[in-house]
Protein backbone atom coordinates (compact mmCIF):
# COMPACT_ATOMS: atom_id res chain seq x y z
CA UNK A 1 0.00 0.00 0.00
CA UNK A 2 2.49 2.88 0.83
CA UNK A 3 4.16 1.51 -2.54
CA UNK A 4 1.50 2.29 -4.23
CA UNK A 5 1.35 6.08 -2.71
CA UNK A 6 5.26 6.65 -3.20
CA UNK A 7 4.93 6.21 -6.76
CA UNK A 8 2.59 9.26 -7.52
CA UNK A 9 4.29 11.14 -4.74
CA UNK A 10 7.47 10.62 -6.74
CA UNK A 11 6.03 11.54 -9.98
CA UNK A 12 4.40 14.48 -8.47
CA UNK A 13 8.01 15.65 -7.65
CA UNK A 14 9.18 14.49 -11.05
CA UNK A 15 6.72 17.11 -12.71
CA UNK A 16 7.36 19.95 -9.90
CA UNK A 17 11.28 19.93 -10.77
CA UNK A 18 10.51 19.53 -14.87
CA UNK A 19 8.19 22.49 -14.77
CA UNK A 20 11.38 24.75 -12.35
CA UNK A 21 13.67 23.05 -14.86
CA UNK A 22 11.86 24.02 -18.31
CA UNK A 23 10.54 27.88 -17.34
CA UNK A 24 8.92 29.68 -20.19
CA UNK A 25 11.15 31.63 -22.87
CA UNK A 26 10.64 35.09 -22.85
CA UNK A 27 8.79 36.86 -26.01
CA UNK A 28 11.12 36.19 -29.03
CA UNK A 29 11.96 39.88 -31.55
CA UNK A 30 13.96 39.75 -34.24
CA UNK A 31 14.76 42.02 -37.33
CA UNK A 32 16.60 40.87 -40.90
CA UNK A 33 17.49 37.24 -38.65
CA UNK A 34 15.53 34.11 -39.28
CA UNK A 35 14.62 32.64 -36.23
CA UNK A 36 13.53 28.78 -35.32
CA UNK A 37 10.77 28.56 -32.14
CA UNK A 38 11.21 24.95 -30.84
CA UNK A 39 9.91 25.25 -27.38
CA UNK A 40 7.44 27.14 -24.77
CA UNK A 41 7.61 31.22 -25.22
CA UNK A 42 5.60 32.96 -22.74
CA UNK A 43 4.57 35.87 -25.11
CA UNK A 44 4.63 36.69 -28.53
CA UNK A 45 6.99 36.48 -31.55
CA UNK A 46 7.49 39.15 -33.84
CA UNK A 47 10.25 39.01 -36.80
CA UNK A 48 10.66 42.34 -39.10
CA UNK A 49 12.64 41.30 -42.82
CA UNK A 50 12.65 37.77 -41.57
CA UNK A 51 11.29 34.15 -41.57
CA UNK A 52 9.76 32.33 -38.15
CA UNK A 53 9.69 28.65 -38.19
CA UNK A 54 8.07 27.60 -35.20
CA UNK A 55 8.66 23.53 -35.00
CA UNK A 56 6.77 20.64 -33.40
CA UNK A 57 7.48 21.25 -29.70
CA UNK A 58 6.76 25.16 -30.14
CA UNK A 59 3.79 26.26 -27.67
CA UNK A 60 3.57 30.47 -27.84
CA UNK A 61 1.70 32.02 -25.43
CA UNK A 62 0.54 34.88 -27.38
CA UNK A 63 0.61 36.16 -31.02
CA UNK A 64 3.28 35.41 -33.75
CA UNK A 65 3.73 38.73 -36.42
CA UNK A 66 5.60 38.40 -39.00
CA UNK A 67 6.44 41.27 -41.26
CA UNK A 68 7.67 41.09 -44.74
CA UNK A 69 8.96 36.86 -44.04
CA UNK A 70 6.98 33.57 -44.08
CA UNK A 71 6.03 31.65 -41.05
CA UNK A 72 5.86 28.03 -41.15
CA UNK A 73 3.69 25.85 -38.48
CA UNK A 74 5.46 22.18 -38.47
CA UNK A 75 2.86 19.00 -37.06
CA UNK A 76 2.05 19.82 -33.06
CA UNK A 77 3.06 23.43 -33.03
CA UNK A 78 0.89 25.35 -30.89
CA UNK A 79 0.08 29.62 -30.77
CA UNK A 80 -2.12 30.60 -28.23
CA UNK A 81 -3.98 33.59 -29.91
CA UNK A 82 -3.59 35.44 -33.05
CA UNK A 83 -0.94 34.54 -36.36
CA UNK A 84 -0.55 37.57 -38.61
CA UNK A 85 1.74 38.04 -42.11
CA UNK A 86 3.02 41.40 -43.86
CA UNK A 87 3.76 40.47 -47.08
CA UNK A 88 4.46 37.33 -46.47
CA UNK A 89 2.55 33.43 -46.55
CA UNK A 90 1.50 31.37 -43.61
CA UNK A 91 2.41 27.38 -44.04
CA UNK A 92 0.11 25.85 -41.13
CA UNK A 93 1.11 21.55 -41.43
CA UNK A 94 -2.18 19.64 -40.19
CA UNK A 95 -1.89 19.01 -36.46
CA UNK A 96 -0.75 22.51 -35.78
CA UNK A 97 -2.90 24.61 -33.12
CA UNK A 98 -3.50 28.05 -33.85
CA UNK A 99 -5.72 29.50 -31.16
CA UNK A 100 -6.90 32.62 -32.78
CA UNK A 101 -7.13 33.70 -36.34
CA UNK A 102 -4.78 33.64 -38.89
CA UNK A 103 -4.39 36.88 -40.86
CA UNK A 104 -2.05 36.71 -44.34
CA UNK A 105 -1.37 39.71 -46.69
CA UNK A 106 0.31 38.05 -49.01
CA UNK A 107 0.12 40.86 -51.38
CA UNK A 108 -2.47 43.93 -52.69
CA UNK A 109 -4.77 41.51 -54.25
CA UNK A 110 -4.33 38.72 -51.58
CA UNK A 111 -5.69 39.06 -48.47
CA UNK A 112 -6.39 35.64 -46.58
CA UNK A 113 -8.12 35.27 -43.10
CA UNK A 114 -8.61 32.04 -41.39
CA UNK A 115 -10.20 30.94 -38.17
CA UNK A 116 -8.36 29.63 -35.16
CA UNK A 117 -8.67 25.77 -34.47
CA UNK A 118 -6.73 22.88 -35.92
CA UNK A 119 -7.66 23.66 -39.54
CA UNK A 120 -4.90 24.30 -40.96
CA UNK A 121 -4.67 27.41 -43.90
CA UNK A 122 -5.23 26.39 -47.32
CA UNK A 123 -5.53 28.23 -50.17
CA UNK A 124 -6.75 26.13 -52.96
CA UNK A 125 -9.51 25.95 -55.74
CA UNK A 126 -12.53 25.49 -52.93
CA UNK A 127 -11.59 28.78 -51.29
CA UNK A 128 -10.85 30.95 -54.38
CA UNK A 129 -14.18 29.44 -55.83
CA UNK A 130 -16.31 30.90 -52.63
CA UNK A 131 -13.98 34.38 -52.67
CA UNK A 132 -15.09 34.68 -56.68
CA UNK A 133 -18.77 34.39 -55.69
CA UNK A 134 -18.71 36.34 -53.16
CA UNK A 135 -17.07 39.16 -54.98
CA UNK A 136 -19.89 38.58 -57.73
CA UNK A 137 -22.78 39.01 -55.01
CA UNK A 138 -20.57 42.39 -53.10
CA UNK A 139 -20.18 44.41 -56.26
CA UNK A 140 -23.72 43.47 -57.57
CA UNK A 141 -25.15 44.98 -55.04
CA UNK A 142 -23.40 47.45 -54.46
CA UNK A 143 -24.12 48.24 -58.16
CA UNK A 144 -27.59 48.11 -57.27
CA UNK A 145 -27.61 50.51 -54.34
CA UNK A 146 -24.82 53.15 -55.25
CA UNK A 147 -26.01 53.09 -59.08
CA UNK A 148 -25.18 56.71 -59.33
CA UNK A 149 -22.08 57.22 -57.61
CA UNK A 150 -20.73 54.39 -59.39
CA UNK A 151 -22.11 55.10 -62.94
CA UNK A 152 -19.64 58.06 -62.81
CA UNK A 153 -16.54 56.50 -61.69
CA UNK A 154 -17.35 53.86 -64.71
CA UNK A 155 -17.58 56.74 -66.91
CA UNK A 156 -14.65 58.93 -65.15
CA UNK A 157 -12.42 55.93 -65.60
CA UNK A 158 -11.21 55.80 -68.63
CA UNK A 159 -10.36 59.40 -68.36
CA UNK A 160 -8.15 58.92 -65.22
CA UNK A 161 -5.78 57.08 -67.27
CA UNK A 162 -2.67 55.89 -65.11
CA UNK A 163 -3.64 58.01 -62.56
CA UNK A 164 -5.54 55.45 -61.09
CA UNK A 165 -2.75 52.66 -60.82
CA UNK A 166 -0.70 55.28 -58.92
CA UNK A 167 -3.14 56.05 -56.91
CA UNK A 168 -4.26 52.37 -55.87
CA UNK A 169 -0.13 51.78 -55.56
CA UNK A 170 0.02 54.81 -52.86
CA UNK A 171 -3.01 53.27 -51.48
CA UNK A 172 -2.15 50.06 -51.14
CA UNK A 173 1.31 51.08 -49.70
CA UNK A 174 -0.49 53.35 -47.22
CA UNK A 175 -2.71 50.64 -45.89
CA UNK A 176 0.19 48.33 -45.24
CA UNK A 177 2.25 50.86 -43.75
CA UNK A 178 -0.78 51.51 -41.71
CA UNK A 179 -0.93 48.04 -40.52
CA UNK A 180 2.31 47.73 -39.43
CA UNK A 181 2.58 50.79 -37.19
CA UNK A 182 -0.40 49.57 -35.33
CA UNK A 183 0.88 46.98 -35.01
CA UNK A 184 3.11 48.68 -32.96
CA UNK A 185 0.37 49.32 -30.22
CA UNK A 186 0.96 45.69 -29.60
CA UNK A 187 -0.70 42.20 -30.45
CA UNK A 188 -3.99 43.19 -27.66
CA UNK A 189 -4.71 46.10 -29.62
CA UNK A 190 -2.82 45.61 -33.27
CA UNK A 191 -4.16 43.00 -33.95
CA UNK A 192 -8.08 44.49 -34.07
CA UNK A 193 -7.12 47.65 -35.60
CA UNK A 194 -5.11 45.35 -38.00
CA UNK A 195 -8.26 43.73 -38.29
CA UNK A 196 -10.44 47.39 -39.16
CA UNK A 197 -7.82 48.51 -41.41
CA UNK A 198 -8.29 45.08 -43.74
CA UNK A 199 -12.06 46.21 -43.40
CA UNK A 200 -11.58 49.29 -44.73
CA UNK A 201 -9.23 48.08 -46.88
CA UNK A 202 -11.95 45.27 -48.68
CA UNK A 203 -14.83 48.72 -48.93
CA UNK A 204 -12.50 50.57 -50.91
CA UNK A 205 -11.61 47.68 -53.10
CA UNK A 206 -15.23 46.06 -53.56
CA UNK A 207 -16.30 49.80 -54.30
CA UNK A 208 -13.63 49.56 -57.13
CA UNK A 209 -14.18 46.93 -58.43
CA UNK A 210 -17.30 47.43 -58.71
CA UNK A 211 -16.23 50.55 -61.10
CA UNK A 212 -14.08 48.21 -63.08
CA UNK A 213 -16.72 45.66 -63.71
CA UNK A 214 -19.11 47.94 -64.38
CA UNK A 215 -16.55 49.68 -67.12
CA UNK A 216 -15.40 46.19 -68.92
CA UNK A 217 -19.12 44.71 -68.81
CA UNK A 218 -20.06 47.68 -70.52
CA UNK A 219 -17.88 47.38 -72.69
CA UNK A 220 -18.34 43.84 -73.75
CA UNK A 221 -22.27 43.60 -74.00
CA UNK A 222 -21.98 46.89 -76.10
CA UNK A 223 -20.20 44.93 -78.64
CA UNK A 224 -23.22 42.60 -78.54
CA UNK A 225 -25.97 44.60 -78.01
CA UNK A 226 -26.45 48.05 -79.11
CA UNK A 227 -28.31 49.64 -76.43
CA UNK A 228 -27.72 50.07 -72.25
CA UNK A 229 -28.17 47.88 -70.10
CA UNK A 230 -28.72 48.29 -66.02
CA UNK A 231 -25.75 48.75 -63.90
CA UNK A 232 -26.01 45.87 -61.86
CA UNK A 233 -25.73 43.84 -65.17
CA UNK A 234 -22.66 45.34 -66.59
CA UNK A 235 -21.16 44.66 -63.14
CA UNK A 236 -22.06 41.34 -62.79
CA UNK A 237 -20.69 40.35 -66.41
CA UNK A 238 -17.78 42.45 -66.10
CA UNK A 239 -16.56 41.01 -62.56
CA UNK A 240 -16.90 37.84 -63.63
CA UNK A 241 -15.06 37.84 -66.56
CA UNK A 242 -12.28 39.27 -63.95
CA UNK A 243 -12.81 36.00 -61.77
CA UNK A 244 -12.72 33.71 -64.73
CA UNK A 245 -9.44 35.38 -65.28
CA UNK A 246 -8.14 34.55 -62.36
CA UNK A 247 -8.12 31.11 -62.64
CA UNK A 248 -6.06 31.48 -65.74
CA UNK A 249 -2.35 29.94 -65.28
CA UNK A 250 0.44 32.18 -64.85
CA UNK A 251 -1.36 35.42 -65.98
CA UNK A 252 -4.10 35.36 -64.30
CA UNK A 253 -2.51 36.23 -60.88
CA UNK A 254 -0.70 38.96 -62.36
CA UNK A 255 -4.10 40.40 -64.34
CA UNK A 256 -6.14 40.20 -60.87
CA UNK A 257 -3.22 41.98 -58.89
CA UNK A 258 -3.07 44.49 -61.35
CA UNK A 259 -7.37 44.18 -61.57
CA UNK A 260 -6.95 45.14 -57.99
CA UNK A 261 -4.29 47.68 -58.11
CA UNK A 262 -6.78 49.84 -60.24
CA UNK A 263 -9.86 48.86 -58.35
CA UNK A 264 -8.35 50.23 -54.73
CA UNK A 265 -7.76 53.35 -56.61
CA UNK A 266 -11.07 53.57 -57.71
CA UNK A 267 -12.96 52.67 -54.69
CA UNK A 268 -11.14 56.17 -53.15
CA UNK A 269 -12.46 58.19 -56.07
CA UNK A 270 -16.03 57.10 -55.85
CA UNK A 271 -15.68 57.46 -51.89
CA UNK A 272 -14.18 61.35 -52.99
CA UNK A 273 -17.09 61.78 -55.38
CA UNK A 274 -18.77 65.22 -54.65
CA UNK A 275 -22.45 66.20 -54.56
CA UNK A 276 -21.58 68.07 -58.18
CA UNK A 277 -20.28 65.03 -59.76
CA UNK A 278 -23.07 63.03 -58.40
CA UNK A 279 -25.73 65.43 -59.97
CA UNK A 280 -23.18 65.19 -63.54
CA UNK A 281 -23.64 61.53 -63.28
CA UNK A 282 -27.50 61.48 -62.86
CA UNK A 283 -27.09 62.42 -66.33
CA UNK A 284 -25.04 59.72 -67.24
CA UNK A 285 -27.73 57.15 -66.22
Amino acid sequence: MARHRIIPTFAFVLAIAAGTLTQAAPPRTTVFNDIVVNEKVDGDVVALEADVHLGPMADVGGDVVVVNGDLRLDPNARVGRHVVAIFGDVEVAPGAFVQGRTLAFSSLSNVALQPGGRAPLQVNLAVRLVTSGGWLLVTTALAFGLSTRLRYGVWILPRLGFRVVVLGVAAGVTFFAAVVAVLGFGPSMGVPLAAGLTVVFFAFRALGLTVVGGYLGERMLSRWLHRPLPLTVEVFVGVFAMVVVRFLPFVGAVLWSLCSIIALGMGIVAVATTVADRETAAGLT
